[in-house]
């Protein structure tokens, strides 16, 4: 497996080689610095340059989410920390988990079979085609009525473009608005179980019950749970047919 190369980030010094103990269960993951201040971390973030930190929120008072924008380099993120309230903060940062103290070696574990190195780097929060997609069974984290539940990729029903947010439409009919683009989810979401239908909408394959041909060469698709049918466009319609139709 290739190495990963990490740094610790975090105030408490007895976290710093908690946290390391429980890394030593994963050779794969090379330590290759650690931090305890906001400063600290800034100098050595962006001289070793790592693929990966393990980051506390609170550093002495400051808030390390506003330690991303001064780095010269895009390493993916576990935040590791007692703050729950940024939670929604750090998903929209595309953070591989965000996991609340005391930690666990099972939840590490869980956290770093997610890490893998990308080969396009993330930036401000936009998502290239090169990157990692996420797996039907992945578990995500989402905000529905400002409590924040863990939900599976595959249970998402469809997704509609909500200005600069998305609404995320789970299959049990909860609803979640995320600060992101539908040509964020699109580029992130499995191939063979989501498909795009319009500029403004991707829906699950899973729950599709028909679509058919509509006027000026588009279509409808009606999906399970979901009374109205959605407009398929021009362009969208042509490539399902072009896929999928035998």
């Amino acid at each position: 497996m290739k190495s990963i190369r990490a740094v610790l980030i975090d105030d408490v010094e007895v976290m710093r080689i908690t946290l390391k103990k429980v890394l030593e269960q994963f050779p794969h993951i090379n330590i290759i610095g650690e931090a305890s201040s906001f400063d600290e971390a800034k100098e050595v973030v962006n001289r070793l340059k790592p693929d990966l930190l393990f980051l506390d929120i609170d550093l002495n008072g400051l808030i390390s989410i506003d330690l991303l924008e001064e780095l010269n380099c895009t390493p993916k993120i576990i935040f590791i920390t007692s703050h729950e309230n940024f939670a929604i903060k750090a998903f929209e940062m595309n953070a591989i988990d965000f996991i609340i103290k005391p930690i666990s070696a099972k939840r590490i574990a869980n956290a770093i079979e997610r890490v893998s190195l990308p080969s396009v780097a993330i930036n401000d929060n936009n998502l290239n085609e090169g990157e990692e997609r996420f797996q039907s069974d992945q578990i995500i984290l989402l905000n529905f009525d400002n409590k924040m539940n863990f939900i599976k990729i595959k249970d998402i029903n469809y997704i509609e473009a909500y200005g600069n947010y998305t609404k995320i439409n789970m299959l049990d009919g909860k609803l979640s608005i995320t600060y992101n683009s539908i040509k964020n989810w699109e580029n992130k979401l499995p191939l063979d179980i989501f498909i795009q239908i319009h500029r403004s909408t991707v829906v699950n394959l899973i729950n599709v019950l028909k679509i058919e041909k509509w006027t000026n060469d588009t279509g409808r698709l009606y999906l399970k749970n979901v009374d109205k049918p959605f407009e398929i466009s021009r362009s969208y319609f042509f490539q399902i047919k072009k896929k999928y139709k035998m």
